[in-house]
């Protein structure tokens, strides 16, 4: 303040004689603008700007409180876009699970196209074999003849009737795929070829044909030979056919 205005108020300050606290109350109510002046005496600079500081942090608080509005809109919109993406996800779920059978269903569909396919195949190679067996045994054999089966029959009847074997093992002797007959060309010596045909051979293959060849044998009184013809073999069943003394013809299809 000035110092003619401070002088000015000590004047205008001498008129009021200060003797009680309710005198102070009377010449402050009579100059309201004493009142500042006493603010200043009384309160610290920080006490002064305190409603300044409140009014700062009121705004403050007012910014907060708009933020956390924003942010309750935010979530819910999170909310509502995490709802929908469990709805998809859900969705998604039964789309896979749908997947899933109609793989499962192709899968077994590929299968069965791969079996049906194999016995075609397989199928399709016996016959080429049985309409040019003179082609495929003919580099063993001279005098090559193809035995049919209603030749044997007769046979098969009388040996199961007899007792000589089992309904079993002519119903697998049935079953052979052909029977060769011929003289091998090294020694002209007749044989009785009893022949499986596979395309791709397996140890099965094999033991079925030594097994048929056995009762053959038997019921012919000849020497016959297990006899196997595959287009793809392994090595191990290679090795087997060689072990047990089957004839393995490998050839092209």
């Amino acid at each position: 303040m000035p110092a003619t205005q401070e002088k000015d108020l000590e004047k205008q300050m001498e008129q009021y004689p200060i003797v009680t606290f309710a005198d102070i109350l009377r010449a402050l109510k009579s100059h309201p603008e004493w009142l500042e002046e006493l603010r200043k005496i009384i309160l610290t600079t920080e006490l002064l700007e305190l409603p300044k500081k409140f009014d700062e942090l009121l705004k403050r608080v007012e910014k907060i409180e708009s933020d956390v509005e924003i942010l309750k809109q935010d979530v819910a919109i999170l909310k509502q876009d995490v709802a929908i993406l469990k709805q998809d996800v859900a969705v998604l779920k039964q789309d896979v699970a749908i997947l899933k059978q109609d793989v499962e269903i192709l899968k077994k569909d590929v299968a069965y196209l791969k079996g049906e396919f194999g016995r075609f195949k397989g199928k399709d190679f016996e016959r080429t074999i049985r309409e040019k067996y003179y082609a495929y045994f003919g580099k063993l054999l001279r005098k090559t003849k193809l035995i049919q089966f209603e030749e044997i029959l007769p046979i098969l009847d009388d040996a199961e009737e007899k007792g000589l074997i089992t309904e079993e093992q002519r119903d697998s002797l049935l079953r052979l795929d052909i029977i060769v007959k011929g003289q091998i060309k090294s020694t002209q010596k007749p044989v009785v070829l009893a022949v499986e045909v596979s395309y791709s051979l397996y140890k099965d293959d094999i033991e079925r044909a030594i097994e048929r060849a056995e009762i053959l044998a038997q019921l012919l009184k000849e020497e016959v030979i297990p006899t196997v013809v595959s287009a793809e073999t392994q090595e191990d069943a290679e090795k087997l056919a060689d072990e047990k003394g089957v004839l393995l013809i490998k050839t092209d299809y």
